[in-house]
């Protein structure tokens, strides 16, 4: 008995060979080996396949359609992968410039607080300076004033002390009188209701008058001390003064002479 050994083109044809081809084959070859039989009837015999090439073209056909019809599929799972993925790239990126917008305007706004903040502050220190300055021109009209009242005061130190004396008196004198003539105003309020808001405006200037006045005569008050001061001083050093030179020009006992020592 003779074998028969497939080759291996065969092999590997028959193996990549799809299910349904094999199957349809395989049907085929068995219904050979039936008709061979000797018990079977020739006549009568009909194979399972009527034309095996024609049924072979269509199971090809069939089965490149379907491939064709999953690698569309997958072709279009991978589009709609790559293109999810390039929308996500797009979107992330998207975000991080957003994020790189946002982060600049925060920048950009702290940098404009930043300079709004020195800004107020240098006009701050240029109102501080600006006051000072004026402070210290006042403090120096001031002080001119009082060393020129100073001046004044040691040009009149050479008269009399009871013409001073006089002068204070009549001085004292005219401010009482000036005081009595000019009475304060009286004003007559109307009984009417005022509701709470006119009220609350009333008090508001009311303390803004007692404000007004107190930092006023603080003023005043400064003042006169600082004339005080100066004038008082200015009066006890010329007294001093006086004293030191009185002290100075008394002459010393004169030695007795010989017409004296005789007596």
């Amino acid at each position: 008995m003779s074998s028969y050994s497939f080759s291996q083109q065969f092999y590997q044809r028959w193996t990549y060979a799809p299910e349904l081809i094999r199957a349809a084959i395989i049907q085929e070859l068995t219904d050979i080996t039936t008709l061979l039989q000797p018990e079977t009837s020739f006549e009568d015999f009909v194979f399972d396949t009527h034309d095996l090439d024609a049924h072979l073209d269509e199971l090809y056909e069939n089965h490149h359609a379907e491939q064709a019809i999953a690698k569309a599929i997958a072709d279009k799972q991978a589009a709609d992968a790559l293109r999810l993925k390039e929308q996500e790239e797009i979107e992330a990126k998207k975000a991080q410039e957003e994020e790189k917008a946002l982060e600049a305007k925060e920048a950009d706004n702290k940098r404009k607080r930043q300079e709004e903040a020195d800004e107020q502050e240098a006009r701050a220190r240029e109102s501080i300076v600006e006051d000072t300055i004026d402070n210290d021109t006042a403090g120096t009209d001031a002080n001119i004033n009082v060393n020129a009242d100073i001046g004044n005061a040691d040009r009149k130190t050479n008269v009399s002390d009871g013409q001073n004396i006089a002068t204070n008196d009549n001085s004292i004198s005219a401010i009482t009188q000036n005081a009595r003539t000019h009475t304060a105003i009286h004003l007559s309020l109307n009984d009417s209701k005022l509701n709470a808001d006119h009220e609350s405006l009333i008090r508001e200037l009311e303390t803004s008058i007692d404000d007004y006045v107190s930092e006023q005569m603080m003023q005043i008050s400064e003042n006169l001390k600082s004339w005080m001061r100066a004038e008082v001083t200015q009066r006890l050093a010329s007294a001093d003064q006086a004293n030191t030179q009185n002290d100075g020009n008394i002459p010393d006992k004169a030695p007795l002479s010989d017409t004296d020592n005789k007596e």
